[in-house]
């Protein structure tokens, strides 16, 4: 392209392992709370049900030849026996004969230990389920536990305090609270998601001298507490407390509707809801103010540039803008300082010195909460909130401040001593899901809609045209998966080719799992063959793997495999707010997240630039990794290009030199503003759905309910588990109790968990809809549904948890399944998950790990 500069040598990307891995890991060891009675009453039923299915038929045909040689009574009584083992159902008790033939006796004897274990259960029910309440109520006495509640769910703290405090006698308040205590306890237990104490965070160097995978523990000394307020909301109070300054930003509140915009309007202690039509220079304005907050000098020059109206015309177009709040004051607070609290209060210290003082409170209370008991944390956080309070009276711009926790581990050293073979495999399984990553498709369909609209060799303004860009692709993106690829893709077919080697692979795998459920005596488990993810996906285009990758898999250690819970963008993604606190700990995790990133994002000679903006989201706060930056102002400058020599878009600043802008934070790429959206799409890899391929058969999610339970085996690539069991319920699952009340629901329950193969402990999970919506819309539920549908852990061997499993159900969408827990709680043991990354250079292969 003409004008353009020689590019920067680009950065090495070494292939294969990245040489740091995170650990998360929950404070809360592992306890069950089944009783060993009642444990072992249902381990007897599961047992003797699955063996008088597994006799039902011998013992039949012996029957029927017993009933053929004889008549009267003893015909009749034989084929009473005949009936009641083909219907499952305990014996008149004058079949009581020792003489019956082999498989009979077999199962009268299965069918006598499974009354007296069904007996066990509904007689015992009510003290085993009394003494699983006092086990609750001793184990959510944990102060990890109730020091993350106390931040995150302060009411479910007060429900879970009391109910400790009945000492497993729980009122009938206490009892309606089960469920939701439940819910926060398999949370704190099982789900190795950071947020405040519930899991803590560490990063660990590859040794082999440290300890492997599944023999980390958590060690509470080792373990630090960094608290801090919602940056964003602490930057809007703090505005709202100064003089408006020569900046402005788009009203937070603001809403883009089709064709018109809604915000909110604040008179004093009013507050109402407008609206305004999206006029071309209103789209305009929020075009220019998209990155972040702009002066209003130049908002008034660039709007002027633009619709080729006087600079004074522009200008009362800003300034009317203003008036209305579409348009308000610019933070005046640096989002990402690493005081933000200490910055406002200097910021205050002339102008609102009431407001400083206040500030200076909440600061000293936050410093106090690390070390404070629960019972202090509760007293801070009041403080804090009559502290907010006076703040919001005295600004223009009321908050409510958040407190966040991030629980942060020293630096170690891991092993990968007896998981070799699974880090090797998982080579094979990262190549086969960045396959399945949407932004291939984005890629593609953005190429051709701008050669559509501006022709091949265009160059345009980034921030002029990327909303109308991304609305673009959305739409398109709907319509290839109906046949639309040849239409909206490349003219090489390359969309269409990627399409067909994703239905391909999909329909192969379906095949296998098929061909092997069909077997009489299936085992539980499909172990595909090696080198089989590979080879399904060797043809796809050349076109989507001609730009390095990064990708992070979620996984968990069991026995020397590694499950796969997700597939995430690389490079530090699902870490890099704790990569400050790391650094400060003594950890080089940083400095090798950053060296990765730079070596992606210039592996064809762009520059990558850093976008540090919080864009209205705390969790993309982060210490800056990469060596440049670019700013809202330089935003403006960035054209979008099309290359036509590789048929692809670039971004150019303004001297013609490609730049890279990328965000490091761990963001929901769907909620950047258009402009940066665009830009990782070119850029980044994407968060892979590997739980939802879609290629098990299961039942039509169209509301109806197959009369029997399906099931899926769990799927293995060498040592890595790709999926684990499922069981998609049909209308023999017991749901909710029958006529004999909890009890006989927990055997109904027991018996359905005979009849296929369900283990004690299971995890509910919702089909979010990937295997019929588009990829867009399947994004789109997720961020709606994410935190209702969050898998939640059930103890099918717990009376208690069968009591409130309804409630549990009833509170999730239909398509819900329930797949294995792998691995399980153990007791005394803290679950653990890693993010193992793995890196690709440009046009290669994912590759083992190093050796």
């Amino acid at each position: 392209m003409s004008g353009s500069l020689r590019p920067p040598t680009p950065g090495v990307l070494e292939p294969g392992l990245a040489d740091t891995v995170m650990l998360r890991i929950n404070p809360l060891p592992g306890r069950r709370l089944g009783t060993s009675e009642l444990t072992a009453a249902v381990r007897v039923l599961v047992e003797t049900e699955q063996l008088c299915s597994a006799l039902a038929d011998a013992a039949c045909a012996e029957l029927f030849d017993l009933a053929a040689g004889v008549t009267g009574r003893e015909r009749q009584r034989i084929l009473d026996l005949k009936r009641a083992v083909f219907n499952h159902r305990s014996p008149d008790p004058a079949t009581d004969d020792p003489g019956w033939p082999t498989a009979t006796s077999a199962w009268l004897a299965a069918k006598q230990r499974s009354d007296l274990a069904r007996s066990v259960l509904t007689t015992g029910y009510e003290t085993c389920l009394a003494r699983e309440r006092a086990g609750l109520a001793e184990t959510i006495t944990a102060e990890p536990f109730q020091l993350s509640l106390a931040l995150t769910s302060p009411q479910v703290l007060e429900a879970v305090r009391r109910y400790a405090r009945s000492g497993g006698s729980p009122s009938k308040r206490d009892r309606k609270s089960e469920r939701g205590i439940l819910q926060h306890l398999a949370r704190a237990m099982v789900r190795t998601s950071p947020l405040a104490r519930f899991t803590a965070v560490g990063f660990g160097s590859w040794s082999e001298h440290g300890s492997t995978l599944d023999r980390t523990v958590f060690q509470r000394r080792r373990a630090h507490s960094a608290l801090s307020m919602d940056r964003v909301l602490v930057s809007t109070l703090a505005t709202g407390l100064l003089p408006p300054g020569d900046t402005v930003a788009r009203s937070p509140s603001l809403r883009v509707m089709q064709g018109s915009v809604r915000f909110h309007h604040r008179d004093g202690s009013q507050v109402r809801v407008l609206s305004a039509p999206l006029t071309a220079q209103l789209r305009i304005l929020l075009d220019l103010t998209a990155m972040g907050p702009v002066t209003t000098a130049d908002l008034g020059r660039a709007l002027a540039d633009r619709t080729a109206v006087p600079l004074e015309d522009a200008e009362r177009i800003v300034g009317a803008a203003c008036e209305a709040q579409i348009l308000v004051a610019g933070p005046v607070l640096d989002e990402q300082a690493v005081d933000p609290l200490q910055a406002a209060r200097e910021l205050l210290r002339d102008h609102a010195p009431a407001a400083a003082d206040a500030l200076a409170g909440v600061s000293t209370e936050l410093g106090r909460m690390a070390t404070a008991t629960v019972s202090e944390r509760v007293a801070l956080l009041h403080r804090l909130e009559s502290a907010q309070q006076q703040l919001n009276t005295l600004g223009s711009r009321p908050v409510q401040l958040h407190v966040n926790e991030d629980y942060v581990l020293e630096p170690f050293e891991v092993s990968p001593a007896g998981y070799e073979q699974a880090l090797d495999d998982a080579a094979e399984v990262a190549g086969f899901a960045s396959v399945f990553d949407r932004h291939h498709e984005l890629r593609a369909l953005l190429c051709t809609l701008f050669v559509d609209r501006f022709g091949p060799g265009a160059s345009v303004s980034l921030i002029d045209h990327a909303t109308d860009l991304v609305t673009g692709v959305l739409s398109r993106e709907g319509e290839i998966e109906h046949g639309a690829a040849d239409d909206f893709g490349p003219p090489d077919g390359s969309l269409a080719q990627l399409l067909k080697v994703r239905e391909g692979a999909v329909r192969a795998v379906a095949e296998r799992i098929a061909r092997h459920s069909a077997k009489a005596s299936a085992a539980e488990e499909l172990v595909l063959e090696p080198g089989l993810l590979s080879e399904l996906t060797a043809a796809l285009p050349e076109r989507f793997g001609r730009s390095a990758a990064s990708y992070g898999l979620l996984v968990q250690p069991d026995g020397g495999r590694l499950v796969l819970n997700g597939c995430y963008a690389g490079h530090g993604l699902l870490g890099t707010r704790f990569l400050g606190a790391d650094r400060d700990l003594g950890g080089r995790a940083a400095e090798s997240v950053a060296r990765r990133a730079e070596a992606v994002f210039s592996a064809d000679g762009a520059r990558p630039r850093e976008d540090r903006g919080l864009h209205g989201v705390n969790i993309n706060h982060r210490i800056p990794l990469l060596e440049r930056e670019i700013t809202p102002e330089e935003w403006a400058g960035i054209r979008l290009a099309h290359d036509t020599a590789r048929d692809e878009l670039v971004l150019l600043d303004p001297d013609g030199v490609r730049v890279r802008p990328v965000s490091l934070g761990m963001r929901w790429l769907e909620l950047f503003p258009a402009p940066l959206r665009l830009a990782m799409w070119l850029a980044e890899t994407s968060r892979v759905m590997v739980d939802s391929f879609g290629w098990e058969q299961v039942p039509a999610l169209d509301g109806t309910v197959p009369q029997r339970t399906v099931s899926t085996p769990r799927l293995a690539v060498g040592r890595m588990v790709l999926q684990r069991r499922r069981w998609y319920p049909g209308a023999d699952f017991p749901s909710v109790p029958g006529p004999e009340g909890p009890a006989g629901h927990l055997v109904d329950l027991t018996v359905w968990r005979a009849a296929h193969g369900v283990p004690e402990e299971v995890v509910i999970k919702s089909d979010l809809g990937s295997g019929f919506l588009s990829h867009e819309e399947t994004t789109r539920n997720y961020l709606v549904n994410h935190r209702r549908e969050k898998p939640q852990y059930a103890d099918l061997a717990s009376a208690l948890t069968v009591r409130v499993l309804p409630r549990l159900l009833d509170r999730r969408a239909s398509g819900s399944y329930l797949e294995e827990a792998l691995p399980g709680v153990r007791q005394g043991r803290h679950a653990t998950e890693w993010v193992i990354e793995l890196d690709r250079p440009a046009g290669a292969r994912f590759q083992p790990r190093k050796p």
